[in-house]
């Protein structure tokens, strides 16, 4: 359960989910330069990761 920030606390720049959805394109888009006929696995993969975020977070 998430406790909201106090009153003139900072609030993060960016949420753990989309940190993590981040560097999952980030890492995918190095996989896929290095190895271009990795492309379509390395996609479902990162597709994979992006819906877990978004059960996770519901």
């Amino acid at each position: 359960m998430r406790v909201p920030p106090e009153h003139g606390e900072p609030r993060p720049m960016i949420s753990t989910r989309a940190l993590v959805i981040i560097i999952a394109a980030i890492g995918a888009a190095a996989l896929t330069a290095a190895a271009p006929r990795f492309a379509i696995p390395i996609g479902v993969g990162v597709g994979v990761v992006t819906l877990l975020a978004q059960i996770v977070k519901d």
